[in-house]
């Protein structure tokens, strides 16, 4: 066992002459067997108290005050005696090995107590401490090795010398200063004229008068800022109801679209029945029956009327269904992809040819153009079909060396006319043959057979199969049997609805519900029909506090403003009504038992009407649950458009009169 003060293999009592024989032991301790002491007997009134026992088995004990006084006499040994006590007056001693392993601890400051004046240290764990990041060695840099000096003067340039002035040194003293001591000052004297407290509540009250300005000048900046956006939501709800009174004179004067005529057939049959009143009420027998008849010619010739608008925009409309044909064979194919639901556009030669028949078409069908032009223009179809070889290119190229001819000989272009549609037909035909576009309405046929594929639905009425797109659904339907357009035609089962003002309330019901971020889907599966539904079936069209029943001024609204809106949760008001039920938090304190019961039995009446709706809600959910695209904190959040409910037709139809100077 090497030695434990000088590391040598001697043992552990060294024999050698080495530097553990020069160690001085002190002279209590020769022949003395330590034994440890408990902690319990070992710090007391704090000292320490070693107990010592000889090999004369003499117990004696010794007292440090000091911890490095005892760190000075004690050496610790190599070996240790353990006696255990097995009892029953039997002993037995166990020989332990001590490994000094002990550390220069360093110091981390402590506390001390300031009325007994013990000293507290902080204490340090058993283990070295950590090594250093860079090793000694390489500390050769003078940065690692100097601190940071600053250097202050302290004196003036002039006066660099230190000696004082004497018989051999002459100093002059003219910009000494004599200072004298001025009075004594007590502690209370000093205080009192400082006067800390006085300047720390002078700074509080400062403090707090700011605090307190700042305080009304946000809250007076969002008092102004909640005014200014109720007052530009009044204005906008004022300025909507207007333009929807302005489409509706618009529609009914120049219709462009299924829901204008559904309104003029609506208004021809409400005025129909206020004549059947009338008559019925003033006349009988003989004169009855001739005004009834008149009546009749008249609904007929309204009907005809109405019936050739009908037609008239039908042919209008042509060049639109045209323009969403060039749309689809140009627009880039777009699809959402498994990662991150990105939206992903790829943009094919076939996307790029369409692109390029539309704007052909484009020059063929201009009329404002020369004969130069025209025969330009001719030219390049004659370019493009010049590599096809079917049936309709021969046919086509006949056609535009006739009109060429016809245009160099100088015929009249009005005379030209129908030559000129049946080369626009044709071209139009020719870009519609997959046999012939190089595969440019590939992608859409595709679409439209995959959408066919399990989409399809037998109609009884016609007796066609159509996609579901051809249906007319609801919220309420459980089963498909009419096609929209045998439901055109047949109006014994659902008579003519003017929805306009329903498809007003709806989108009004969408813009709230997205205002206040609701999760619920219910608001947007609800057509128009089942709007109507509501009001005319349930809330028997009027307002159920004032009874007002004028459509353009009633609005369905939260019934309880902390849920979601539903059919069993809204109620009829007109819009000043509304106004003030949305600020409603108690319903009972509000309103009356009576009004609430009579209120509930037509939420009752609507969960019966609407039994399907909890369960497309609740599929909707489920297949869009975790979908990114609507998460409103993701970057890949589709955000909607501001008006939920737009008529791609009407803005046509508005295009079309301004063309004809009617806007």
């Amino acid at each position: 066992m090497p030695c434990w003060i000088c590391k040598c293999v001697c043992g552990p009592k060294c024999e050698c002459d080495c530097k553990c024989t020069h160690v001085p032991v002190p002279t209590w301790m020769e022949g003395v067997v330590l034994e440890w002491p408990s902690f319990s007997d070992m710090y007391k009134d704090t000292q320490i108290i070693l107990k010592f026992t000889t090999a004369n088995a003499n117990v004696f004990t010794q007292t440090y005050t000091s911890g490095q006084k005892i760190l000075e006499d004690l050496v610790v040994p190599d070996i240790l005696t353990i006696n255990i006590d097995e009892g029953e007056n039997k002993h037995r001693q166990v020989v332990v090995e001590v490994h000094n392993k002990a550390i220069q601890k360093p110091m981390l400051g402590g506390y001390k107590h300031t009325q007994t004046g013990v000293r507290y240290f902080h204490g340090y764990s058993q283990t070295g401490p950590p090594p250093p990041k860079v090793p000694p060695d390489h500390k050769n840099h003078r940065d690692t090795q100097t601190y940071i000096m600053r250097n202050r003067k302290t004196q003036m340039a002039y006066a660099h010398a230190t000696q004082m002035a004497n018989l051999e040194i002459y100093i002059p003293s003219v910009t000494d200063k004599i200072l004298t001591p001025g009075p004594y000052e007590t502690a209370d004297e000093r205080e009192k004229r400082l006067d800390i407290d006085g300047k720390v509540r002078t700074i509080q009250r400062y403090f707090r008068a700011w605090k307190m300005r700042k305080a009304l000048k946000e809250l007076s900046a969002e008092y102004r800022k909640r005014v200014r956006l109720e007052n530009e939501q009044d204005e906008k709800e004022r300025l909507d109801d207007e333009k929807r009174k302005r489409q509706d004179v618009i529609s009914t004067v120049f219709p462009m679209n299924m829901s204008d005529f559904a309104m003029l057939y609506a208004m021809v049959d409400r005025w129909k029945k206020n004549e059947i009143a009338r008559i019925t009420s003033m006349h009988c027998g003989a004169s009855k029956i001739a005004e009834l008849y008149l009546l009749l010619e008249k609904e007929i010739e309204m009907l005809r009327v109405i019936e050739s608008m009908r037609n008239r925009v039908y042919k209008e409309l042509e060049y639109k269904r045209i323009q969403d044909f060039f749309k689809k064979i140009g627009e880039p194919i777009d699809w959402y992809s498994t990662y991150k639901s990105l939206h992903i556009f790829m943009d094919t030669l076939e996307t790029q040819k369409g692109r390029k028949y539309f704007e052909l078409y484009q020059k063929l069908i201009e009329k404002d153009l020369t004969v130069e032009q025209k025969l330009n223009v001719y030219l390049e179809v004659k370019e493009y079909i010049q590599d096809h070889q079917c049936q309709d290119s021969e046919v086509l190229n006949n056609l535009i060396d006739r009109m060429c001819q016809l245009l160099v000989r100088g015929v009249s272009r009005k005379n030209l006319q129908g030559l000129e549609k049946r080369i626009e037909a044709c071209v139009l035909h020719h870009f519609k043959l997959i046999e012939c576009n190089e595969g440019v309405t590939r992608h859409m046929l595709t679409v439209q057979e995959r959408k066919m594929e399990k989409n399809l639905q037998y109609c009884p009425r016609c007796q066609k199969f159509k996609t579901i797109d051809g249906f007319k659904l609801t919220a309420r339907t459980d089963k498909l049997r009419i096609c929209r357009n045998c439901k055109w035609l047949d109006k014994s089962e659902e008579p003519w609805v003017d929805l306009s003002p329903y498809r007003f309330i709806l989108k009004q019901i969408r813009n709230y519900e997205r205002l206040h971020h609701a999760v619920s889907s219910v608001a947007f599966i609800l057509q128009d029909i089942d709007i109507h539904h509501i009001i005319v079936q349930i809330w028997h069209g009027h307002s159920a506090l004032s009874e007002c029943n004028d459509i353009y001024q009633l609005r369905l609204v939260r019934w309880d403003i902390h849920k979601e809106w539903a059919p069993w949760n809204c109620i009829l008001l007109t819009a000043e009504e509304a106004k003030a039920h949305l600020k409603v938090i108690s319903l009972s304190y509000v309103y009356e038992e009576e009004f609430i019961s009579h209120v509930t039995n037509k939420h009752v009446l609507a969960r019966r009407h609407f039994s399907n709706l909890k369960a497309f809600d609740k599929y909707f959910a489920e297949t869009t649950k975790g979908d990114i695209r609507l998460d409103e904190n993701s970057e890949y959040y589709n955000k909607p458009k501001t008006e939920c409910l737009k008529d791609e037709d009407i803005k046509y139809s508005d295009r079309l009169l301004c063309k004809k100077g009617l806007l």
